[in-house]
């Protein structure tokens, strides 16, 4: 079996109001048996980049090798460039890996995951994310959604920005928020936070010291994920709350510090970010050394779900999977879903399938495929200036 082509599809999907919400970048190849591989490399504000570099730079590499010698390929993608590891070659990169998978699974007449190892649960526990996905939603309304679905697992952001920014008044509204939250979803959900690396360690440490009553399953991204040490100290400081980051990195590398100096509880990173369902399976294992569990992040499409999900399915070390439901091109741009039930990916369901075990309907998608630059968030010191943290 060879590959035969690779393309990319870019699918502007939009919120209930109308503003822009994702790119979402897939990825295809072919081969001449006649199987089509299908993976995500969504990420944002690099979407055309991610896309050049698959058809420009790896698709050339790739014409006619074996889809099933997918670690010769994952070997020559990573080493094969000068310049590595930056989020445009390693998204692209995702998207290829999971591709090969889902073709290497659908040649064997396996899923994925038996072909990681088999599973070690048959249902993947997920969250979903106070975004776009809630448009126009009280906080209340939008924990009474979660439990209606059938999930049990919420996260919100900081709440509301407080421009110029102002780190106490935002905590304020953090702690808020989340106590609210608490209230709403009751004493059994697991409840997160997303703090988008914006507070420097003194406000970063008040922060979490306030929501440490709440019973925070995690706290994400408090500080700046640029040098390892202010998180080391918050995790020192506050044993009892589990600190997750990892959205931003990319394969083993990356993680490596935070992993050696046990600088973080629960690590996040991303199968379209970082390097796919090979390196995913990879960076989980080096995390279970260290006692780190992974809670993948994964804000984009359904084929980033089904790849994520088959990875959780054979990952000892496992805890959550993130899942951003933007309705309804969520549902209507897959032809065969991945199987949820009660707020879990079924994966007694998805071990019926070959691969990765969805599949797109592309036709119904036709009018949305093209790319619509999303909107820059910034936040603005009261002087003008950009804040360091």
């Amino acid at each position: 079996m060879k590959i035969t082509d690779i393309r990319s599809t870019c699918i502007a999907i939009f919120r209930e109001d109308g503003a822009i919400a994702r790119n979402w970048v897939f990825v295809e190849i072919d081969t001449d048996a006649g199987i089509t591989g299908i993976g995500e490399a969504t990420t944002e504000y690099h979407e055309q980049a991610v896309i050049t570099q698959i058809e420009s730079e790896i698709k050339p590499r790739l014409l006619g090798m074996d889809p099933t010698d997918i670690e010769r390929i994952w070997q020559l993608g990573y080493r094969d460039f000068w310049w590595r590891r930056g989020v445009v070659h390693a998204s692209a990169m995702s998207g290829i890996d999971q591709a090969l998978w889902d073709i290497a699974g659908k040649a064997a007449g396996l899923p994925v995951f038996k072909m990681l190892g088999g599973k070690v649960r048959e249902k993947v526990r997920c969250y979903v994310r106070s975004g776009p996905e809630f448009c126009g939603l009280t906080l209340e309304e939008k924990a009474a959604a979660t439990l209606e679905m059938g999930f049990d697992a919420f996260k919100h952001g900081v709440g509301a920005f407080v421009e110029p920014m102002d780190y106490e008044r935002q905590i304020d509204v953090a702690v808020a928020d989340h106590r609210l939250l608490r209230e709403a979803l009751g004493p059994e959900a697991a409840l997160m936070i997303d703090c988008h690396g914006m507070f420097d360690p003194q406000s970063g440490h008040r922060l979490v010291e306030a929501l440490e009553p709440l019973d925070m399953m995690f706290v994400e991204e408090v500080l700046p994920m640029e040098t390892v040490e202010p998180t080391l100290r918050l995790k020192r400081d506050f044993p009892g709350v589990k600190i997750a980051l990892g959205e931003r990195q990319m394969t083993r590398w990356d993680f490596r510090p935070w992993f050696e100096q046990q600088a973080i509880d629960v690590c996040q990173a991303d199968i379209s970010h970082a390097g796919g369902i090979s390196e995913m399976m990879r960076i989980a294992n080096f995390a279970e050394i260290y006692g780190i569990e992974v809670a993948p992040h994964n804000p984009y499409g359904p084929v980033a779900l089904a790849a994520s999900a088959h990875a959780a399915a054979a990952m000892p070390n496992f805890l959550i999977l993130e899942h951003c439901r933007l309705l309804p091109w969520f549902d209507k741009i897959q032809s065969l879903a991945v199987p949820f039930v009660d707020g879990h990916v079924d994966i007694l369901e998805l071990e019926k399938r070959p691969g990765l075990g969805v599949e797109l309907d592309m036709e119904a998608a036709r009018d949305h495929v093209r790319h619509v630059a999303l909107d820059c968030r910034r936040m603005p010191r009261v002087d003008g200036s950009t804040p360091l943290y």
